[in-house]
């Protein structure tokens, strides 16, 4: 006998909770029956809130596309694999999943509904277009350096040899010191083509990963220094999930990261700063003065609030996860200072932050603006 047929349903349940990857069971028309722990948190969803809707609504599809195909799946008895499809979450960008669907069969032999499996693939995909423009890019800018460069030496360099031709002393030496000077522009311009070529070679080297780019990049960083952090305060992954390691995290924390991420440059441009890639290695040398630290703790503050209370997240006495409730949505001047501090010291360390994935931050030139007093 087949060991299969051995296990209860709530035994295949603890199987598809279990997986890395999103499960979900729909009727013949495409209608959700059931959906493992992976898929709800995928789309931060509650259990009760999934049953019976179509699985297009759950994709925030225009159309009734996904709820046809899987009409058809059952229709047909034929499993479909490898559906590369774009879906859109209601916080956040464009994801791109892998999908695979296979008839969902009773015993005897009649179908009722459809098993989908799905991957999501958007750090792949993204990945892939970005490495393909950012390249394309820096081979246009060496071309178009290489090419300037020819095509001004050469005039350069004729003008110069008519000046040693020149009868007139006065103005031969004036033309020949100005031709000088556009020669030294140009051997700074072939520096740039010889930078951009050092440049190409170190994003190939640390940046050449399936992982969203430099946002995400930055968004483990920030993660690792969270985990770094609790595990300093005594704390566990048991008493806190969100400590997991990154490729164990569910998706809306992934999100929470990187979104964070994506913040940072925002918040420097307020204090006149930028990111730039810190191809030296060693520790960073950029310290943050008290009033930015603070200005950049309450900004990063009303940021997450906002975030949370996308998400459906209240204020409430006593913070309970299950019911989107938390006791630090409230404005920085009311906060506990032990939460202060926790923001604080988030904005302390960001160079360092940064510094594990090659990145440094720059003070741009003065400009009138933030101010300390």
């Amino acid at each position: 006998m087949d060991p299969l047929h051995q296990l209860s349903p709530d035994t295949y349940r603890t199987m598809f909770d279990s997986l890395p990857a999103m499960v979900f069971i729909t009727d013949t028309t495409g209608r959700i029956q059931w959906a493992n722990r992976f898929f709800l948190e995928f789309f931060d969803l509650l259990e009760t809130s999934v049953s019976g809707k179509k699985i297009s609504v759950i994709f925030h599809e225009d159309s009734d596309e996904s709820a046809i195909v899987c009409a058809e799946i059952a229709a047909s008895g034929d499993a479909r694999k490898g559906v590369i499809k774009p879906i859109r979450l209601i916080f956040s960008e464009e994801k791109t999943l892998k999908l695979d669907y296979v008839p969902w069969r009773e015993e005897a032999g009649e179908c009722r509904g459809v098993i989908g499996f799905g991957l999501d693939i958007t750090a792949q995909v993204q990945m892939d277009q970005l490495k393909s423009h950012a390249c394309q890019q820096i081979e246009k800018n060496i071309e178009q350096f290489a090419i300037l460069g020819d095509h001004l030496r050469n005039p350069i360099t004729v003008i110069i040899g008519l000046c040693d031709l020149a009868a007139d002393d006065k103005i031969a030496p004036k033309i020949f010191i100005q031709a000088k000077e556009i020669d030294a522009i140009i051997t700074r311009i072939d520096n740039g083509r010889i930078e951009s070529e050092k440049i190409r070679e170190f994003l190939k080297k640390y940046y050449d990963v399936g992982v969203r780019g430099t946002h995400e990049l930055v968004a483990r960083a920030i993660h690792e220094e969270y985990s770094a952090q609790q595990a300093a305060a005594g704390i566990d992954q048991v008493r806190n999930p969100a400590m997991r390691p990154w490729h164990e995290l569910p998706p809306y924390l992934k999100e929470t990261n990187i979104q964070q991420a994506e913040d940072i440059a925002k918040k420097l441009q307020v204090i006149n700063c930028a990111i730039g890639l810190a191809i030296d290695e060693g520790r960073p040398s950029f310290t943050f003065s008290d009033a930015e630290v603070e200005l950049l703790a309450a900004m990063e503050h009303a940021r997450w609030m906002k975030e949370k209370q996308k998400r459906g997240w209240s204020y409430g006495l006593v913070r309970s996860d299950y019911n989107r409730v938390h006791d630090c949505l409230i404005p920085w001047e009311l906060l506990p200072e032990a939460q202060k501090e926790k923001n604080l010291h988030t904005i302390r360390v960001l160079p360092a932050v940064l510094a594990k994935v090659h990145l440094k931050i720059l003070r741009l030139p003065e400009r009138q603006g933030f101010c300390t007093d």
